[in-house]
């Protein structure tokens, strides 16, 4: 397993609670099937985008209760187009590179609600930034056969060079393989956030996504206004259940 420097969390499946091990090492075997199905060819062109939807989720870990929102904006005039939430139960608290199966089941549940699917998804958390490259956004991307990215606020794993200017981005690389980027939305000394292409979108299109929305000033503190919106709604909507 590739382990890189200060910017590396672990990701060992020894770390894995000994409650959940032998469930989640059978997740680890079909994450390594599925792995093999990812593309990271494009679907999409940047000027043909009008959707594009942010996906979050909210806990309250005393309850084990949690809250899954999708929200979808129109990337042309950034205005709010839709927002669905649903409420589930999570099947094991939160352990690194296992996020999919935490929230995937809230994911499809709002993605079925929608009235109007996206050209592009974003997901709070990672596409290819995983140790078989295999992230959160990678799976729901396969599993719904749609463009995804991921962006995630800690770097799972990978490596890349400070400092960045803000609006700037520094390639993230695994054993000399550029797998992502930590792209600077916000003033310094504030950490950038890591995205990662998930399926059927390259890297350098989820660059200029990214920037994109950094160039219309569409981030609502670090975040680019889907998730910033999404990450609002589901909590608000996880406060007002409890």
């Amino acid at each position: 397993m590739y382990n890189g420097n200060n910017h590396t969390m672990s990701t060992s499946d020894d770390k894995i609670p000994e409650e959940f091990k032998e469930e989640l090492l059978k997740v680890r075997a079909k994450q390594k099937e599925l792995a093999t199905q990812i593309t990271l060819q494009n679907r999409i062109n940047l000027g043909d985008i009008r959707l594009i939807s942010g996906f979050d989720v909210a806990y309250d870990d005393e309850s084990n209760f949690a809250c899954a929102g999708v929200v979808t904006i129109d990337f042309r005039t950034f205005e709010l187009i839709e927002e669905q939430v649903e409420f589930y139960e999570p099947p094991i608290p939160y352990v690194p590179s296992f996020l999919h199966y935490r929230e995937g089941q809230g994911y499809h549940k709002v993605w079925e609600k929608l009235e109007e699917k996206p050209n592009l998804l974003m997901f709070d958390g990672n596409g290819i930034i995983h140790p078989f490259g295999f992230g959160l956004a990678s799976q729901m991307g396969l599993e719904l056969n749609r463009p995804t990215i991921g962006v995630a606020k800690k770097l799972l794993l990978g490596n890349y060079k400070e400092p960045i200017a803000k609006g700037g981005f520094s390639y993230i690389t695994r054993e000399n393989e550029k797998i992502g980027a930590a792209f600077q939305t916000a003033d310094s000394p504030a950490k950038p956030i890591y995205i990662s292409p998930g399926h059927l979108v390259d890297l350098q299109t989820t660059i200029n996504i990214i920037r994109m929305f950094s160039l219309k000033q569409k981030f609502l503190g670090k975040l680019p206004l889907p998730l910033k919106l999404v990450d609002t709604l589901v909590n608000e909507h996880l406060e007002g259940e409890l």
